[in-house]
């Protein structure tokens, strides 16, 4: 009998600790489902133009290959790498 104390103190401890990582788990994925729905972009934010200056409706006099690059690019955070 006093063999069989010391595996069930090692089950019950092993189980609050599963069950605890399971309800850390859960809270997390319930927190990252929420902020994916509060941050969602409706997606009738406004048209959507293609890059360049053909689809501008007031284009720019001078255009180069860093201003191409950029717009392609937007609405990424950095600017275009151009040497």
């Amino acid at each position: 009998m006093s063999r069989m104390r010391p595996t069930l103190s090692l089950l019950l401890l092993a189980g609050s600790a599963l069950l605890l990582a399971k309800t850390l788990q859960t809270g997390r994925t319930a927190r990252v489902a929420e902020t994916a729905r509060r941050t969602k972009v409706a997606r009738t934010s406004g048209p959507i133009r293609q890059a360049g200056t053909a689809e501008m409706e007031f284009p720019p006099e001078r255009w180069d290959i860093v201003d191409e690059q950029s717009d392609a690019s937007f609405p990424a955070s950095d600017p275009p790498a151009h040497p």
